[in-house]
């Protein structure tokens, strides 16, 4: 009798067993099926039309042969083997009057590495149809342009926009190869198993019980592994992105204007001197107001970026290098010191070579990735108590996307290197704060308000957080004050005055005065200074559309891949200046999972901590109100904490509406997904259409491949 529970339970797990391998096997065949089918349906429309034909080569005619009826050439000369297009030139099929499924272009690249071409045809329906595509050096595929008219055609014309190609053969109809995409088998495997698990009662009991039961214990060795792979997937996904936008070769690439932290500022630093060695214009050295923008404009004293350019700016006579510091004849830096001193000088004293800014800012964003989790670890550790296991694995994805932490990378100028460095000192003082409160450990205390205090050297606003000192302390204040002799008061103050001290001293030796760090005498291609001669009423105006455009901007949203792109968006100072244009900017608010925030007024947990981060927040978006541009990397400065506290509030959510826990959470977990889908595509957009500082967008074989892979159809404009 003892043994009938085992036994029952064995054909359970064996049934189950059984299960779950048919709905592997059940998911891997359709994923399968769908990928040779519905996902390369183009590999079937050639298959429906006419035999192929076009106009190819002959070897032993040497010369070009043609079955088609009639085709025009109009700037493209033939040489030896070649059909060689001359800028806007084209090749146009005439009276064809037949169905058209396909254009293969064999292509011989002469220069650059993409080749955009034109594909107008008129058919049964209208008389002009065209769509924009790009042939891509090494990636087959992309010269296989798939069309889709209504009926048979009449006129087709094939302009190319650019003569970066030689053409071997046009073939008209000729059959779409197959592209498995890997990621997209992938995907529809697991979407599919997914719902095939969902028919079945038990594994549904189990899922169930594992998204809505199942706790978080933090000496569960599996649910430590699960969060630790979490963790290494968002680095992964870091290293794609910055990866992508030069490939970590910006020592040989980059402008000099971006090689602040990377040469210069490494270069001054070991030479022990406070100035950087750089040439100064000698119109500049001879200005009469050398700091006023209007007058650097009107004497012809132009912001040279140095892009797409591999030449000193000793080549425009009078070029000023931009984001540089100019004071009484020298360049400076406004950039924090102190990630140069942790990492940059040390590399070059170590390696003698330079260590490039975009791998400076990969392991500086990548380090406040993982301080991010452990903070958020920390607190589901000390106040959610009852937090389950999914929960916490998707609050900590939700959070890192929110972050806007993968997004600034996407991009990685030396500017984000100062604000992820920051923002790891800040996390890292928070998480040494929560851990000295439960028992006013003065060693922790002491490395939390160092951490704050190395924070400002970084980046001077984060001189704000520091207000999250006596928020979260503000229970323990009787025990702080009555400690003898003020000891645990003494180890807070100490640090900021050291290294306020530090900073007022390096401050005043470049700019005499202690409190500028460089950034009234920035050499800026726009007039910061525009702001403080308008009106109230234009002030107010600007201070209106800030705050909009931080918070609730909305992004465009598309059927076409990349689907979500970041909207466009300024703010006029006057007819011929403005703080910032063609600034592509997403309010933190569209993010669903930020929705979960309006629950704040009911949540008891750290509310204190939640509301001094929405206050710091505000007030950043307030001073960039007052300052010359906003851009969406000033979002990653306190998203995060307003992310935080959304967590919170969806957690206390579902924990004080018990009725309507799992409506509850199945609305997080949809917000969660939206928002993490949202930010990884808004991510991909911003790398595939914000050019870089060397005129260069994202490869265009990885554009492609990514278009192919999530939007299905081949053709990429």
């Amino acid at each position: 009798m003892s043994k009938q529970p085992n036994l029952t339970y064995s054909n359970n797990g064996y049934m189950l067993r059984k299960f779950l391998l048919f709905s592997l096997t059940l998911a891997l065949l359709i994923s399968l099926f769908l990928e040779i089918t519905l996902f390369n349906y183009t590999h079937y429309a050639t298959l429906f039309t006419n035999k192929h034909f076009g106009i190819v080569y002959n070897e032993q005619e040497q010369n070009f042969i043609s079955n088609a009826n009639e085709y025009l050439l109009k700037g493209i000369s033939v040489q030896d083997s070649f059909l060689l297009p001359t800028q806007f030139s084209s090749f146009e099929f005439k009276n064809l009057n037949t169905k058209i499924a396909s254009i293969y272009i064999e292509p011989i690249f002469l220069q650059e590495n993409t080749q955009s071409v034109r594909i107008t045809w008129a058919d049964e329906e209208s008389s002009a149809r065209f769509i924009d595509v790009s042939i891509i050096k090494d990636l087959n595929f992309s010269n296989y342009i798939n069309v889709n008219p209504h009926g048979k055609v009449s006129n087709l014309t094939i302009a190319f926009l650019e003569n970066n190609i030689a053409i071997k053969k046009i073939v008209l109809n000729k059959e779409i190869p197959m592209a498995i995409m890997p990621i997209r088998l992938i995907i529809v495997f697991g979407i599919l198993f997914f719902l095939i698990c969902l028919k079945n009662a038990e594994t549904r009991e189990k899922i169930s019980w594992f998204c809505f039961d199942y706790l978080y214990d933090k000496t569960n060795f599996r649910q430590r592994a699960g969060f630790a792979t979490l963790i290494c997937f968002m680095l992964i996904f870091n290293f794609l992105i910055s990866y992508s936008v030069y490939g970590f070769k910006d020592n040989e690439l980059a402008a000099e204007w971006l090689k602040i932290y990377s040469h210069q500022m490494t270069d001054a630093f070991l030479k022990k001197q406070l100035y950087l060695d750089i040439k100064v214009p000698k119109a500049l050295l001879e200005a009469e107001r050398p700091y006023d923008y209007v007058y650097r404009t009107q004497k012809g004293l132009i912001t040279h970026w140095n892009m797409g350019s591999l030449n000193s700016i000793d080549t425009m006579e009078n070029a000023l290098l931009g984001d540089h510091a100019y004071y009484k004849g020298k360049y400076y830096s406004s950039m924090g010191m102190l990630p140069l001193i942790v990492l940059f000088a040390p590399y070059k004293l170590v390696t003698g070579d330079y260590l490039p800014s975009s791998v400076g800012a990969l392991l500086f964003g990548s380090l406040t990735t993982v301080l991010l989790m452990l903070l958020w670890k920390q607190i589901v550790q000390n106040y959610l108590k009852t937090l389950t296991y999914f929960f916490f694995l998707i609050s900590s994805a939700a959070l890192y996307a929110c972050s806007f932490i993968p997004v600034i990378l996407s991009i990685s100028p030396f500017h984000i290197i100062a604000q992820y460095s920051a923002l790891a000192f800040v996390i890292l003082g928070i998480i040494t704060l929560l851990q000295a409160k439960e028992n006013l450990s003065i060693k922790l205390l002491a490395i939390s308000s160092l951490s704050f205090a190395l924070a400002v050297a970084c980046r001077p606003s984060a001189l704000f957080w520091s207000i999250l000192i006596p928020v979260l302390l503000w229970d323990k204040r009787k025990e702080l004050i009555n400690t003898s002799k003020y000891l645990h008061l003494l180890v807070i103050i100490i640090p900021f005055t050291v290294v306020g001290s530090i900073l007022a001293l390096y401050n005043y030796a470049r700019f005499d005065s202690p409190f500028e760090f460089g950034y009234a005498y920035i050499i800026s291609g726009s007039n910061q200074f525009m702001f403080y001669k308008r009106s109230i009423i234009g002030k107010i105006y600007s201070f209106i559309e800030t705050f909009s455009f931080m918070l609730f901007n909305p992004p465009n949203l598309d059927l076409t891949f990349p689907f979500v792109t970041a909207k466009i968006s300024n703010i006029p100072l006057a007819k011929s200046t403005y703080t910032h244009n063609f600034i592509p900017t997403v309010g933190i608010l569209c993010l669903p999972l930020i929705w979960f925030l309006f629950y704040v007024r009911k949540v008891d947990i750290l509310r204190n901590f939640i509301f001094a981060g929405i206050f710091v927040s505000l007030l950043n978006i307030a001073l960039l109100s007052s300052a010359y541009g906003i851009t969406y990397r000033y979002l990653m400065d306190f998203s995060w904490i307003m992310a935080i506290g959304a967590l919170i509030c969806a957690f206390q959510l579902q924990e004080k509406e018990i009725a309507m826990k799992k409506v509850i959470l199945k609305a997080f977990y949809s917000c969660s997904g939206i928002t993490l889908l949202f930010v990884f595509f808004l991510t991909i957009s911003i790398r595939i259409y914000s050019i870089d500082n060397n005129g260069n967008i994202l490869n265009p074989k990885i554009h492609h491949y990514l278009a192919r892979t999530f939007g299905v159809i081949c053709n990429v404009p």
